[in-house]
């Protein structure tokens, strides 16, 4: 009985339930920083992920995070940030794979396509060097998170690649269609989950999430707006472990703070799409909504003057109003001032050049 009440305690969420509304994750992609310098810029990413964490840590809220291939030799590469991150998975956070295709900037450098069609991609010249596939890519996790459920895989054209990645994606072109399902408007919608769309064959089966990126004011402004206007349901949001995007980090956090303060609603991935707390949906299934036709105004007819007679304005009664009387109580009456008399003659206090020149004319005013 008493190990019952501890564990009731520790764990308030479990014990009371979420009650509710609408739940939420927050997915933090740690880049692979892949080009010239990016070590330096590695190293002040994993401090800002530091302090995201932290954060999350001092209000119950559980994150998801993304990691590429350089930044586990880089947290792998140390006891110290190994064991830190051990302790971040005993506290609930989950480790996920993030993956940047040839087809971007920030490549992390892994791909499985043929050489060929990568020197197309990437607008070189083709014969370069091989590229690590998947195999490699996944071995590098590996030493972070043996057994990866969720992931953020941005790339459309591998699809080796992507058929090797984990089931759960929050980063799939799906999510734009969960949320034109939806119907919610405006660019926070993009977050929404009303259910999980579910895509590929038998040996690779994918369930997509949508997720949201508010990496400015804007972007929170919009997330908090779509949020608000939810009544059940999922959102989504993600941020780069970065330190341009720790402000918005932490302002997405005291919001949810506000609406959830003992992070009663937060999840992972994994444990939101997999605690069937949304219903799945086959993806082919899924069809946009067609954009509603705005309706043309028509102007209102011309009235002419010469039609209107006295009769058809009616005559309004003063209404005594209450704010008015209230204004008095408060403020007193209307201070009128009395208009300044005018000057110029004898009396109104001026000594002036007129009756200097003249003794004794206004000895009211000049004392002679």
């Amino acid at each position: 009985m008493r190990i019952l009440i501890i564990l009731l305690l520790l764990l308030p969420g479990a014990a009371r339930g979420a009650g509710p509304g609408p739940y939420y994750f927050i997915a933090v992609q740690n880049g692979s920083y892949n080009f010239a310098g990016g070590e330096a810029q590695l190293e002040e990413s994993y401090k800002a992920l530091q302090g995201m964490v932290k954060l999350a840590n001092a209000q119950n809220v559980r994150l998801t995070l993304l990691f590429s291939p350089q930044y586990a030799f880089y947290i792998a590469s140390a006891p110290v940030r190994l064991e830190e991150l051990n302790g971040w998975k005993k506290n609930g956070h989950e480790i996920g794979a993030y993956h940047q295709g040839p087809a971007s900037r920030a490549w992390d450098g892994y791909s499985d396509l043929p050489a060929k069609d990568l020197a197309a991609i990437r607008k070189e010249k083709p014969g370069g060097r091989p590229v690590p596939g998947h195999q490699e890519y996944f071995a590098a996790l590996d030493g972070l998170e043996p057994d990866l459920k969720a992931g953020c895989m941005e790339d459309r054209t591998d699809k080796k690649f992507l058929t090797a990645s984990p089931v759960y994606e929050i980063c799939g072109g799906l999510s734009r269609n969960i949320a034109v399902e939806s119907e919610k408007p405006g660019a926070g919608g993009r977050g929404i989950s009303e259910f999980i769309a579910v895509s590929g064959g038998a040996q690779s089966v994918k369930k997509t999430l949508a997720c949201f990126h508010p990496a400015d004011k804007a972007g929170i402004e919009a997330a908090k707006l779509s949020f608000s206007g939810l009544s059940d349901g999922a959102y989504g949001a993600s941020f780069k472990s970065s330190p341009n995007e720790f402000g918005a980090f932490y302002s997405w956090l005291s919001f949810l703070r506000s609406i959830d303060p003992e992070g009663l609603r937060s999840r992972t991935v994994s444990a939101l799409a997999a605690g069937k707390i949304l219903t799945e949906r086959q993806a082919a299934a899924i069809k946009p909504l067609k954009k509603k036709k705005k309706q043309s105004l028509k102007p209102e007819p011309e009235v002419s003057t010469q039609d209107v007679t006295r009769q058809d304005v009616p005559r309004l009664k003063p209404v005594r109003s209450f704010y008015g009387k209230v204004g008095k109580m408060i403020f007193g009456p209307p201070n009128r001032q009395r208009k300044p008399d005018k000057t110029g003659y004898c009396g109104d206090g001026i000594c002036d050049a007129f009756e200097r020149a003249y003794a004794g004319r206004c000895p009211r005013d000049c004392g002679q």
